[in-house]
């Protein structure tokens, strides 16, 4: 452990026999964190016949609880009832094909695997669909549950084409509906949870085995205090990154006002983390990625206060290695509406830097290592922006829906520039004047040929920008209008067969195991909508797999 802590977490507490302390609890496994990944792993354990505690630090749900509640998943019902033929070998070979930092045999396992987690989830009541949705966009309007959740649909070359992101059925962001059933089917099954309970450290023998952990018992008089302090942080809010700033530093110093109980827990075969990422501790920002430091206030982060890096840090306190900590998931869409990827996104030195239409997770990315903060414009002409405004203001619902409207108000009130002529409209930017007109005039001549032997943009998306006056829309990371959200996707290594926490030289360290977000994953290196999810339920039910197995009593 080189790095100061950033967490409210401590170092370990040592404890050469186990047996002379005063445990207050104890279970087979011990989860931390009870959102995806923990309960998951809790229903993955009951249903083996072992016993559970899991704590959380607020009331359970974290990230996923928020999310569009969206799983990745190939050769399933759903899609064969919505017309597509799919398997897992398609699937494997599209995400081998996209990047993932895990072995060919463990994405093997992640995609075959894929359809018996669907079909695992739904005997607990969770809910999906077939209705599809074929046009491309980041989430699926009400009433649609299976869509194109990546760039499946442009991907032929690398596989058979099919829709994977399988949305869990109900009415906008349909996370919770995801989360509350098996949250009542882990209680219901035996799961006994223990809320208002932050990890301060873990315990260990002389061995650096861990046997347990240790929690801060918020008093039951101060829980409705600290669960209003929760949910002031509110992903779906626009502009709240100060207000969520400030609801943090309140709610740790509340945690050390009351200043519960401290109790020792054992965890009689292991310790799963499964307290998610650090996107609401800017302080790892700073040292991972300084962009989503300096752009906080404007961007949307994505999942709950308990997102701290909590989960994360307690596994540097054994000697738990660390990867991919500067891997982003940036959203930044350039559509809706669709017609949008037919213009160029250019940065401050009026330069392109990635293919329009490429996954808004990608976009987002980019966009926020280019200069100036990530300054960037979307160049429209005047065809296709009268086009693409016509596809966002009919049918009226469209226009009006959460996922059409964003694209609207960036229009409206989000410094939106128009010009005769590029140079023109360059200045008004704040854009090198020749370096866009160069863009452009490169970009029009390539488009003559149907071609972007550059950035790789698909040839059905490229037309000449020549019809005007100019049109420039704000995607800079600075402007909130454009609705950028962020996320974290790295965290501690693990042995990829159990889901054990390793070391920096690869040892694994007994009876610890990490799930979901706290863990490097599928999805750590390019992630789309349902990846995220998918592997909470691949490495949650891989680890409690393998505690129950590698430490039998």
């Amino acid at each position: 452990m080189n790095q100061a802590l950033t967490a409210n977490v401590e170092m370990p507490r040592v404890v050469e026999n186990p047996d002379s302390l005063a445990w207050t609890d104890e279970a087979d496994l011990v989860i931390v964190g009870f959102g995806g990944a923990g309960v998951v792993a809790a229903l993955e354990a009951v249903q083996s016949g072992a016993s559970v505690l899991a704590v959380d630090r607020f009331t359970g749900g974290g990230a996923t609880a928020m999310s569009g509640g969206v799983v990745y998943a190939g050769g399933t019902r759903h899609q064969r009832e919505a017309g597509f033929s799919d398997t897992a070998e398609e699937m494997f070979k599209y995400l081998s094909f996209e990047g993932v930092p895990v072995r060919d045999d463990t994405l093997r396992r992640f995609c075959e695997s894929s359809n018996e987690n669907i079909e695992w989830l739904e005997q607990f009541g969770v809910r999906f669909g077939s209705a599809f949705f074929g046009e491309r966009i980041a989430y699926p309007p009400d009433g649609f549950f299976l869509y194109y959740s990546g760039m499946e649909k442009f991907r032929g070359e690398a596989a058979r084409v099919a829709p994977r992101g399988h949305r869990t059925v109900g009415k906008g962001p349909t996370g919770h509906n995801y989360f509350a059933p098996l949250k009542d089917a882990a209680l219901q099954g035996g799961v006994r949870f223990m809320p208002h309970a932050p990890v301060r450290r873990l315990i260990v023998d002389g061995y650096d085995r861990v046997l347990g952990v240790e929690v801060q018992a918020i008093p039951k008089e101060s829980q409705a205090e600290h669960e209003a302090l929760f949910r002031r942080v509110n992903p779906y809010k626009m502009g709240n990154g100060e207000t969520a700033e400030r609801a943090i530093a309140a709610c740790r110093e509340f945690e050390q006002r009351v200043d519960g109980d401290r109790q020792p827990i054992r965890a009689r075969r292991g310790v799963v983390l499964a307290a998610g990422g650090y996107n609401y501790n800017l302080e790892l920002f700073s040292r991972y990625r300084p962009i989503i430091r300096e752009v906080y206030r404007e961007i949307v982060r994505g999942g709950s206060m308990g997102c701290d890096g909590s989960g994360i840090e307690l596994g540097t306190t054994v000697g738990g290695a660390l990867s991919h900590m500067d891997r982003l998931f940036v959203t930044k869409p350039v559509s809706p509406p669709e017609t949008f990827v037919y213009g160029v996104l250019v940065n401050a030195e009026g330069k392109r830097y990635i293919a329009e239409d490429a996954y808004l997770g990608n976009v987002g990315c980019i966009t926020s290592e280019q200069s100036q903060l990530g300054l960037a414009w979307l160049i429209l002409d005047r065809r296709v922006f009268r086009k693409g405004l016509k596809q966002l203001l009919w049918p009226l619902k469209t226009a009006l829906s959460w996922w059409g409207l964003p694209a609207l108000i960036n229009i409206l009130v989000g410094g939106t520039k128009r010009a005769r002529t590029i140079e023109a409209l360059a200045e008004r930017c704040g854009v090198d004047g020749a370096g866009l007109r160069q863009t452009i005039d490169d970009y029009n001549r390539c488009a003559a040929q149907g071609e972007d032997p550059e950035h790789g943009k698909l040839p059905v998306h490229i037309e000449p920008l020549d019809s005007p006056p100019y049109v420039a829309l704000n995607m800079s990371m600075r402007n909130k209008w454009s609705f950028s959200g962020a996320m974290p996707y790295g965290g501690l290594t693990v042995d990829e067969d159990t889901g054990g926490v390793t070391r920096a030289d690869g040892t694994v360290i007994g009876g610890l195991y990490a799930a979901g977000r706290t863990a490097l994953g599928v999805c750590s290196e390019s992630n789309f909508s349902g990846l995220s999810i998918a592997d909470t339920i691949f490495s949650g039910r891989r680890a409690a797999r393998a505690a129950l197995r590698v430490n039998e009593p």
